[in-house]
């Protein structure tokens, strides 16, 4: 069965090549240079007490960790229990799909809507999609209708609050921090935000940028929401 014990450590790493970047040295660099050759060289166990760990090895240790910080959810909380089986649209659908992931802490969504008002005006936002989920549970001053978002009676409307707000025609913007992620304004890389646990920067623009690989973008089509971009970061440590 494996050596069950908790090597929370491993966390820190997004990836089996990350992990293994950590026990090489300058040196290592500088005679053996090609990485498949240092990559064996380390997996002997020459630099450290004990060999790093094998890459099947290195995803079932973050597997153990990631379940010993999950807590523990039930899906009475999920607001997708009033979906319809019926009811196949797919925005819907995609919410429903994150609501374990970011009630456990191993995701954080940001989600970008839009629509047209009945005066022609085209209203947008960025908006932390955890937070507006658990403002919905305290009840807090306007938050969304996640019960009759999924009933089919409401829909997930920009508002003010949100971490970035735009009304088109009266050029009104608004930026505000929410509980998991501080709106950043950068003069080279245009708007992003910053997970308030990790420190990692989420960049939404689309063009290149060095924080790219932050953030795994989507964009799904359903007839009532349109256009919705869902940009999910993955939280490696326990928030």
């Amino acid at each position: 069965m494996g050596d069950k014990r908790i090597d929370f450590g491993i966390l820190d790493f997004n990836t089996y090549e990350d992990y293994l970047e950590s026990y090489t040295t300058k040196q290592d660099k500088q005679y053996l240079r090609r990485k498949d050759v240092i990559a064996k060289y380390l997996k002997l166990g020459y630099r450290a007490t004990s060999a790093p760990y094998d890459a099947a090895e290195f995803k079932r240790r973050q597997f153990l960790a990631m379940n010993a910080i999950r807590p523990k959810t039930s899906d009475e909380q999920y607001f997708s229990r009033y979906l319809s089986p019926n009811n196949k649209d797919p925005v819907l659908l995609q919410f429903k799909e994150r609501e374990f992931p970011i009630y456990s802490k191993i995701l954080a969504t940001i989600v970008f809507t839009m629509y047209t008002d009945n005066k022609g005006s085209e209203i947008s936002a960025y908006i932390d999609l955890g937070m507006s989920w658990a403002n919905t549970t305290r009840q807090a001053y306007n938050h969304a209708n996640w019960k009759g978002i999924y009933e089919g009676r409401a829909h997930l409307r920009p508002m003010p609050h949100h971490l970035s707000y735009r009304n088109a025609q009266y050029n009104v913007f608004y930026h505000t921090d929410s509980d998991n992620f501080k709106v950043v304004h950068d003069d080279r890389y245009g708007l992003m935000f910053m997970h308030k646990g990790d420190h990692k920067y989420l960049p939404v623009g689309g063009h290149d940028n060095p924080f790219n690989r932050n953030v795994n973008r989507s964009t799904v089509i359903s007839p009532k929401y349109g256009s919705v971009i869902f940009y999910d970061h993955a939280l490696r440590k326990k928030v």
